[in-house]
């Protein structure tokens, strides 16, 4: 299992490395699109912390600080290195915004930190989304939420499209219903607040997840 782990990890990097030098371009115009509705939805007052997984060249975390005038802080992390170049060279003039190479299972930061954690068309590439929500639980502060922005696999079109992508592409692991949203949140002990249409028909979805109160009776399934 570790090996097939680290193998997927290294595809991932190999891809992410790839795609840094034009993920920047007006090709991807309609995903900058999203980012900005996604981190529109989340209300952002000064002195907030948010983290952002996945994070690419960093255009969602460092337009979410500019928000606020860089009154918080603002971190991204990815697991290419060469994004994160990319990241940093984006933000040289913005004082609180701060990017690492790293893997989202292992979070490099303290407990109960974040108010919010956004993740946008990444998820469907983590290999155990349940180590991610594990960490995402751990360093957000009670009523901390996570917002993930994903395809959605309610309907036959992101149905079709995630068996592609498996065949094609071995970076792709899956692409998760609402259903199973809810699942793995309740699974970290995430409590599943709503889910809104963002783009094509309800096929991509933001998941919206809240941090429990510790002593919350986790006895109660989702619906």
């Amino acid at each position: 299992m570790e090996q097939k782990i680290d193998e997927h990890n290294r595809l991932n990097e190999e891809k992410w490395n790839s795609w840094a030098n034009t993920f920047d371009s007006k090709r991807y115009a309609r995903f900058r699109f999203m980012q900005k509705r996604l981190v529109l939805m989340l209300g952002l007052k000064g002195n907030q912390h948010l983290l952002d997984l996945g994070c690419g060249t960093g255009w969602a975390v460092i337009y979410a600080a500019s928000l606020v005038n860089n009154r918080g802080g603002f971190y991204g992390i990815d697991i290419s290195p060469k994004m994160i170049e990319k990241a940093k060279s984006n933000s040289a003039d913005c004082s609180n915004v701060f990017f690492f190479q790293g893997n989202a299972e292992q979070l490099n930061f303290k407990d109960n930190f974040f108010d919010f954690i956004i993740c946008s068309n990444s998820f469907h590439h983590y290999f155990r989304p349940d180590k991610v929500l594990s960490e995402t639980y751990r360093v957000l502060k009670s009523k901390g939420r996570i917002y993930i922005l994903d395809g959605t696999g309610d309907n036959f079109v992101i149905k079709i499209a995630d068996k592609r992508a498996k065949k094609k592409d071995p970076t792709h692991v899956k692409m998760y219903s609402t259903r199973e949203y809810r699942e793995l949140f309740f699974n970290a002990n995430l409590k599943y607040i709503s889910s809104k249409s963002i783009w094509g028909f309800y096929a991509i979805k933001v998941h919206i997840a809240e941090k429990r109160y510790n002593n919350c009776n986790k006895s109660l399934r989702p619906n």
